[in-house]
């Protein structure tokens, strides 16, 4: 048998679509896997390229190593405020538990406690748990690809299941957003929350909602980012892509066009007001009366103090976008339609979001129809 040297590699079909090469560095072998032969003969390539040039791998790469390396290289395309959460759950709760142990050492069981004791003994919630699982597999599935694992020991792990209730909508009735209506009446966040009610826009959209967004000829808005905070830095503010990464294009009703007329008005009157003290250079539709943006947490605050009021404590802002959501499918708006506005990823998640609206409709329906049967 021929005796295959340092660098030199080995490749072997595992399965149908699946192929592997190897290759032996100071007493370790590497593993690559590919779907062809050819995808990783090319990464094989590559890495004896590096072995050439003397970059030999590092087989004393820890998890810790390699995960503060995969947050810092290899995530540029991610959003900061994703980037931001990552380095959070890997300082607070990856490294510190994961991070001595040697990569390539790093094995399935092992992943598994560490989920396990994220939930039982550090209680986090399932979300959280979510992310953390996220995260680590994502840098685990590239690190196999890299070839500096065999196997990712995330593959077959899984995120313990939870059972708490999902938490439930509570949309405005007809006469609920009249008292609302009446109570936001001459409040600094009026138009703000009336726009929430009427157009179902997430809490950070409308906080990053600029002017440029708004067509008032045509009554068209444009939604292409939103406003939010650097986690971890709750005084640093950016501009971020939308949910889903998908900009979404709507007619405004008449009556908050004309609200948003009158907002514009009243930031004129602060600057005239406020002279060089006044500033909103991003161009923001909702700002304080010096001209910047509000704080999430002040929309929120507000709004719940209001709800008190109602004697309805249990109502959050979110409900504001369900409240749009249910009106619109009540008064005869189309999924399709309505999915659109929302800014969802796909119809059927409208429609399984608001399927107790639908049974309503469905009811009205019927009764109308027994109204023009007893007619006949």
């Amino acid at each position: 048998m021929k005796r295959r040297f340092n660098g030199e590699g080995n490749i072997r079909k595992r399965s149908e679509h699946s192929w592997e090469a190897s290759v032996a560095v100071a007493d370790k072998r590497y593993y690559l896997y590919g779907s062809s032969r050819a995808d990783v003969k090319e990464q094989l390539e590559q890495l004896q390229a590096k072995l050439d040039d003397g970059d030999v791998i590092d087989i004393d790469k820890t998890v810790g190593d390699w995960m503060d390396e995969w947050c810092e290289c290899y995530t540029a395309k991610v959003k900061e405020s994703s980037r931001s959460r990552y380095r959070q759950d890997i300082q607070n709760h990856i490294n510190p538990t994961l991070g001595h142990i040697k990569l390539q050492e790093l094995k399935m069981p092992t992943v598994q406690r560490f989920l396990n004791a994220c939930k039982n003994e550090k209680g986090l919630s399932q979300k959280s748990l979510k992310n953390i699982y996220l995260v680590l597999n994502k840098a685990m599935a590239l690190a196999q690809t890299q070839g500096l694992v065999r196997a990712n020991p995330c593959a077959q792990a899984e995120v313990p299941s939870y059972e708490e209730p999902p938490k439930e909508m509570r949309p405005l009735t007809n006469k609920e957003v009249q008292i609302f209506l009446s109570h936001i009446l001459g409040h600094p966040f009026e138009t703000l929350y009336y726009t929430a009610l009427f157009t179902g826009m997430r809490e950070s959209e409308l906080i990053g909602l600029t002017w440029d967004c708004i067509n008032f000829d045509t009554g068209n808005i444009h939604l292409y980012r939103q406003l939010k905070a650097v986690k971890g830095k709750s005084s640093t503010w950016t501009f971020t892509t939308l949910k889903n990464k998908q900009t979404r294009d709507f007619i405004l009703p008449p009556s908050v066009i004309r609200m948003l007329k009158k907002q514009k008005a009243k930031q004129a009157e602060w600057k005239l007001k406020f002279g060089e003290a006044y500033c909103n250079n991003n161009g923001l539709v909702f700002t304080d009366e010096l001209g910047s943006h509000l704080a999430t947490r002040t929309v929120y605050e507000r709004f719940k103090r209001i709800m008190r009021m109602m004697n309805l404590p249990q109502v959050r802002f979110h409900d504001l976008r369900h409240t749009y959501a249910t009106l619109a499918l009540e008064n005869g708006i189309d999924y399709k339609t309505l999915s659109h506005n929302l800014g969802h990823a796909t119809v059927a998640f409208t429609m399984d979001k608001y399927g107790h609206v639908s049974e309503t409709m469905q009811i009205t329906s019927a009764e109308k129809m027994e109204s023009f049967i007893q007619t006949l």
